[in-house]
């Protein structure tokens, strides 16, 4: 008998993953696959099922009762009820009218309107199918490139992996065990800066090539006021959000709660909602809420096995005995996150890797914070990588006439401004780390 099938830290590892692989492989959601990978290999280490038993009720209580998970709900509570006050067309209105008449200006006022959704929304995907919706058909009116259009939609959703209030940074805090608040304030200036520069990179080709996209129609000056009416109250409510984490005035959990019943409020007082579509919106929300609760559950069962059979602490020592330089390491790990956008979605993602990685990353001395940024600027890419990536699929599902080869081919400008943003905030920390630092009470 091999001397490796005597040794229970290895065949338990072996056996944990090949049961959470296969079960992934059959199509089992994620989260039962991690909470019964670390269950098989607890038993096989310890002998026992009860331990992994109790490993997994552990985390479920812990987590069903956790106040900081309440950020979650209501995220998606904010997100649901921005969605359904009709709020999207009204944004996307205001910054036609201003932006329009720059070079490429309809797409440039879709990435500023995917930019402002993200502020409310957590989800990318929401904010892909809302604005294929709202946004193509005025794209198309004017001529612009299909591929233009659509990558240009499907990459100004992921604005919403990144700029606050982001699902995404949550469950990398989560898993993490970092601050949630640090994390979404991190995300802040470097989720705007890069809608910025997907704005740069459309007048730039508008401007090498004017048939990409012209100019839209000149508006009054009055046209341009009245367009912010639904505007200042929006972005009134998103710095109410943003600057009391900021500040210290309220919790993220608050923060979420608050921004829902100031959003509920105004739809009620711009008569844009009703009583139908909010129970809509707290449906989806307990439903997203429950799906991601189950794959965090799932997450830290297996990340307890792994602490547990000595695995993470082994692979971390073994890649820092690699003796790869930082920037190596740094590229090494880029390369890896981009493979894996092609065999699994953004979730998937994090809960796998984070409990392995997270050690390597302590180990040379890396900020998590700072590293959390970069993981999420590549979850951007890998929710419009194929054959995975789910804003492709947004888009598709949200007008039937798209070609999905378009929205990818589209993406792929956008994709390397994501790539130059992370080298960016490598060679600069500060771009994720400013706010957080004077963040108060840090």
């Amino acid at each position: 008998m091999p001397d490796w099938l005597q040794d229970p830290d290895i065949y338990s590892l072996v056996a944990s993953f090949v049961v959470m692989f296969g079960l992934l492989f059959l199509g089992v959601q994620i989260g039962v696959c991690l909470a019964l990978g670390g269950i098989s290999g607890s038993y096989l280490f310890l002998g026992s099922w009860q331990a992994g038993m109790n490993m997994l009720l552990l985390q479920a209580t812990d987590v069903s009762s956790s106040y900081t998970l309440l950020v979650i709900p209501m995220f998606v509570v904010l997100g649901s009820l921005g969605a359904a006050s009709g709020i999207t067309s009204e944004l996307f209105t205001a910054f036609y009218r201003w932006l329009g008449r720059v070079p490429g200006g309809v797409a440039v006022a879709t990435i500023s309107t995917c930019a402002a959704m993200a502020s409310i929304t957590g989800s990318s995907v929401a904010v892909a199918g809302a604005m294929t919706r709202v946004a193509l058909p005025q794209l198309r009116r004017f001529g612009y490139q299909e591929q233009l259009s659509l990558g240009a939609i499907a990459m100004g959703g992921t604005l919403a992996i990144m700029i606050p209030p982001s699902i995404t940074f949550v469950l990398y805090g989560i898993f993490a065990e970092q601050s949630i608040g640090q994390l979404l304030i991190a995300g802040i200036i470097p989720g705007f800066l890069t809608a910025g520069l997907f704005a740069l990179l459309i007048v730039v080709r508008c401007i090498a090539d004017p048939t990409l996209g012209p100019r839209g129609p000149a508006f009054s000056w009055r046209e341009r006021f009245e367009s912010l009416t639904w505007f200042l109250p929006f972005f009134g409510i998103v710095f109410a959000i943003l600057a009391g984490i900021l500040f210290g005035i309220w919790t993220p959990v608050e923060s979420g709660a608050g921004g829902a019943m100031l959003v509920l409020l105004l739809a009620i007082l711009r008569r844009s909602v009703t009583l139908r579509s909010v129970l809509i919106a707290f449906r989806d929300a307990a439903m997203v809420s429950a799906s991601v609760f189950v794959v965090i559950i799932g997450s830290l069962t297996f990340g307890q096995f792994l602490a547990l059979n000595g695995f993470s602490e082994r692979f971390a020592q073994w890649v820092i005995g690699m003796q790869f330089s930082q920037f190596q390491l740094f590229l090494l790990l880029v390369a890896v996150y981009l493979v894996l956008g092609c065999l699994m979605e953004v979730t998937s993602i994090l809960a796998l890797t984070i409990p392995l990685v997270l050690p390597i990353v302590e180990a040379v001395g890396w900020s998590p914070i700072w590293f959390g940024v970069l993981m999420v600027l590549l979850m951007e890419i890998a929710a419009v990588t194929p054959p995975v990536g789910l804003n492709l699929y947004a888009v598709k599902a949200s007008l039937p006439d798209i070609n999905l080869h378009d929205v990818y081919m589209g993406a792929i400008p956008f994709w390397f401004v994501v790539i130059g943003v992370i080298f960016l905030i490598y060679a600069f920390p500060s771009i994720a780390l400013f706010l957080p630092g004077v963040m108060v009470g840090t």
